[in-house]
């Protein structure tokens, strides 16, 4: 009897060793710029829509919210960190503890800057890419627009995501930006069309032609107007947060970049 009980306790430590030692394995999840950079739809009700990370270490997340009983949405932008295996601190936001992540799901705990004692719980799911190649890793990036014609343009960042996000933060004074999408319009990949009015117009005038891109430069002609102004860019590693409450768009540079 006695060897039987210690049969018994022998055999429940090890389960127990055992289970502990994958409960640490399933922590261990491989977390870094190639893996977050997506765009994660949110799964549920919740007062965001999408969270959006890009390996220049940028990050786009739209807010759902409710003024005056009309839905409208907050565009938070600005740099993240990976802290270790699962934490990201998001500059001006908060930090978000991931719990899960495979191909095309994440789980994790949202703790705002604004209120780090409450814990916010989101799933969501992988949205679908655009078609990976050369040219399309090249484009979607951070970038820096270095001259735009002859206009005096300020400082303006472009960005372009494989999820197919066009987003323009810039003016150091006006504090805005636009958020849109984009798509090719040849095989070839030498022009594409970017819209914030959700209708891509491959033979309308928000297209870039004749883009050549390299792994630090990016020039094109941007087509605004009917008028074809010379546009030069180059990627930046981050820039800084912007927050942005666009109802209604205007247009302005690159779409006259508003």
């Amino acid at each position: 009897m006695k060897f039987t009980k210690q049969l018994i306790v022998a055999i429940l430590f090890i389960t127990s060793f055992i289970s502990c030692e994958k409960n640490e394995d399933d922590l261990n999840i491989s977390l870094n710029e190639e893996t977050i950079s997506a765009k994660w739809i949110v799964e549920g009700s919740s007062d965001y829509e999408s969270f959006e990370y890009n390996e220049s270490g940028n990050y786009i997340i739209v807010k759902n919210t409710t003024v005056k009983s009309t839905k409208s949405q907050i565009v938070l932008f600005g740099t993240y960190q990976i802290i270790d295996n699962k934490t990201i601190v998001l500059s001006d936001f908060g930090t978000m503890t991931i719990s899960n992540i495979e191909e095309n799901l994440i789980g994790f705990l949202i703790n705002l800057d604004s209120n780090p004692a409450n814990e916010i719980t989101v799933n969501a799911v992988k949205q679908d890419e655009i078609a990976n190649s050369t040219k399309t890793k090249l484009l979607c990036r951070t970038w820096e627009l270095v001259s735009f014609g002859e206009t005096d343009i300020g400082d303006f960042i472009i960005l372009f995501s494989d999820a197919g996000t066009y987003f323009v933060e810039g003016g150091s004074e006006s504090g805005e930006g636009t958020l849109g999408t984009w798509k090719w319009c040849n095989p070839e990949e030498t022009k594409l069309a970017f819209t914030v009015d959700n209708f891509l117009d491959c033979d309308g005038l928000e297209i870039i032609e004749e883009i050549q891109l390299t792994s630090d430069s990016f020039t094109g002609i941007d087509m605004e107007n009917g008028e074809p102004e010379v546009m030069v860019m180059k990627p930046v590693s981050s820039v800084k947060l912007t927050r942005v409450t666009k109802p209604e768009i205007d247009k302005g540079i690159l779409g006259r970049m508003y």
